[in-house]
């Protein structure tokens, strides 16, 4: 009984330890290079992920205000081309009046892409900066800064990787980072718990560009058709005195009401471009008529008045 007592605390304890690796590393180098430093996928062979945090939690940790870090990694690599690969980074850095150094991570890799070591790479700052990390399985951190271990790192079948200078677009901001597609079955809010469409946002949207997939209204290309009948002037004036908006776009009322679809308004607005083009278009040739008329009586008039003088 005894025995099978100590079997099963030295099974917990060996679990527990295994569970929970500790520990720290330094990257040297200068501290205005991110080196290269490799972690091994510890969980892979047990069909899990592995799960390192990077920390720094003492903004004075090697030098006065060097900085803080907290980062999450989440990670299961290829290994010879295996799917269901990902690394997913939570980055949060120092404030700018925490340290003297906000950014620690300038990016990461998968280096396992056409080989068996099954490791990813993560660009740290270096200038003897200590780093401790925990994890649920063996990580192993090899650091390639020119002193512990040469550079460049040879991707087994793959690039060779030295320091980094700048900071990757996707490791700037604090906030998490995946790099792979999203798929979301329910609605997505911002700024709202209670999203009535796929995604619902309350605030402003700044973004480079828009594009819509035109799968409702038609672009009214039609009305530039032989057979389109186009309002004339008249009965678009008389509409706007009875109703106080254009034709076919919707009142103030009804947009403060309902909102304002994008699609089906600039498809709306665009009509009445084209249709002003045409309408722009006769006028255009009436005052050409008119133009050739006036010309016609103006020579008429230069011959009447030579003959009055002559």
């Amino acid at each position: 009984m005894k025995k099978i007592l100590l079997l099963a605390v030295a099974i917990f304890i060996s679990s527990y330890c295994f569970a929970q690796v500790t520990g720290s590393f330094k990257v040297n180098g200068d501290i205005d290079k991110f080196y290269p430093v490799t972690f091994y996928d510890g969980g892979w062979a047990n069909n899990v992920p592995t799960n390192l945090t990077l920390g720094r939690s003492y903004v004075h940790t090697d030098s006065s205000w060097r900085g803080s870090l907290m980062a999450e990694f989440s990670y299961h690599v290829t290994e010879w081309g295996n799917d269901s690969s990902f690394i997913k980074g939570d980055i949060v850095p120092s404030g700018s009046y925490l340290g003297s150094y906000t950014n620690f991570i300038a990016g990461w890799r998968d280096a396992s892409i056409s080989n068996g070591e099954r490791r990813i790479i993560i660009w740290l700052r270096g200038g003897s900066t200590t780093y401790f990390y925990q994890s649920n399985y063996q990580v192993n951190p090899v650091v390639y800064d020119g002193v512990q271990n040469a550079l460049p790192y040879n991707e087994v079948n793959g690039p060779a990787h030295s320091f980094k200078t700048k900071v990757e677009e996707y490791a700037t901001n604090t906030g998490a980072y995946q790099d792979r597609n999203a798929y979301f079955a329910a609605n997505v809010g911002i700024g709202t718990s209670a999203p009535d469409e796929k995604l619902t946002v309350k605030g402003k949207i700044h973004t480079q560009e828009v594009r819509v997939d035109m799968a409702g209204p038609l672009v009214p290309d039609y009305v530039f058709a032989d057979d389109y009948k186009l309002k004339s002037l008249q009965e678009i004036e008389d509409y706007i005195k009875e109703h106080k908006h254009l034709p076919e776009i919707p009142s103030a009322k009804e947009i403060q009401k309902n909102g304002l679809m994008l699609a089906e308004m600039n498809m709306a607005l665009l009509k009445k471009i084209e249709e002003m083009t045409l309408h722009m278009i006769e006028q255009n040739k009436e005052l050409s008529a008119v133009k050739k008329q006036l010309e016609v009586q103006n020579i008429e008039i230069e011959k009447l008045k030579e003959k009055k003088h002559n």
